[in-house]
């Protein structure tokens, strides 16, 4: 196909847009509302998914110290738990300093003076693992040395396993159904378009048209109807969810325990090529599918 004649089906597309303004607002109105809705549900659950790794950095390990253990091997400690596998963070906690951090969340003041010169508390590594399915990879490792005695939030970590598994689960099957529900919705109201112009392509065809010269500027229609239906809701989602950061994060951040939302950025990555994809994609080949139906005469 010459390039001419390419530029000019691109023209002729652009002049069905127009000539066809109606059909193509509903079609691309379907794939904003679509859009919209499809944005939403994935910021919420890139959030709980935020949220949840949030809570399972602080779902940390307690090594405690024998108290009978010299520095030298303290150190020697010290050193394999950093180098550890999955281990994230280690801190080490002396004697005094967990007596500090008990008497500070006690009203009694005198608790701090009482145990001054005889401080029942242990010293301790805490430890933050980059994943919580490897606690209990972490856990077995440091039992093996025999200075420390550990303790970790065992059952309160199947139990956020499980809910976290079953977030991810139930959104990915949300995601998956609005995303069903919109290419079935978007490539309906395309075929509309096109059925509306059904005798304009049977006379074409009769003239001796290839198919795809008929069939190019109904492609380039649905290209222009995705990507103004895929602008919208980009920008709306955008804008909106700033909005919702500004407005309520720190009120969020109280409410939530110091834990914040996904930055703006990061949702738009993410959503930003979802959006382009379904919205061109669907567009192009949503309009191609339509046409080809009417291409048989």
């Amino acid at each position: 196909m010459k390039w001419n004649t390419i530029k000019y089906l691109f023209k002729e597309g652009i002049l069905g847009l127009w000539k066809n303004r109606l059909m193509a607002l509903a079609s691309a109105g379907t794939i904003v509302l679509c859009l919209l809705i499809l944005g939403m549900s994935y910021s919420i659950a890139k959030n709980i998914e935020y949220i949840m790794h949030q809570v399972e950095t602080q779902l940390g390990i307690s090594a405690y110290v024998n108290e009978e253990i010299e520095e030298a091997r303290l150190t020697e400690i010290a050193a394999l738990i950093k180098n550890t596998p999955h281990v994230n963070e280690v801190t080490y906690v002396s004697k005094e300093d967990a007596l500090k951090t008990f008497a500070q969340g006690q009203e009694n003041d005198t608790l701090f003076e009482q145990f001054k010169n005889d401080n029942p508390l242990p010293a301790s590594f805490e430890i933050k693992v980059d994943q919580i399915e490897n606690q209990d990879q972490v856990v077995a490792k440091l039992s093996a040395i025999p200075e420390l005695q550990v303790e970790y939030f065992k059952n309160e970590s199947k139990i956020f396993m499980n809910v976290n598994r079953s977030i991810q689960l139930v959104s990915t099957v949300i995601i998956g159904c609005l995303v069903i529900i919109a290419l079935l919705l978007i490539t309906n109201t395309i075929k509309l378009t096109v059925y509306v112009r059904r005798r304009e392509i049977n006379i074409m065809k009769y003239l001796g048209a290839t198919d795809a010269f008929i069939r190019l500027p109904f492609v380039v229609e649905g290209v222009l109807i995705g990507i103004i239906g895929c602008m919208i809701p980009i920008y709306a989602i955008k804008e909106g969810y700033q909005f919702l950061i500004e407005v309520m994060g720190d009120s969020l951040g109280s409410f939530m325990g110091g834990m914040h939302l996904v930055p703006s950025a990061q949702i738009m990555q993410g959503l930003v090529p979802i959006f382009v994809a379904i919205g061109v994609g669907i567009g192009m080949i949503g309009s191609a599918i339509a046409i080809r139906k009417h291409l048989k005469v």
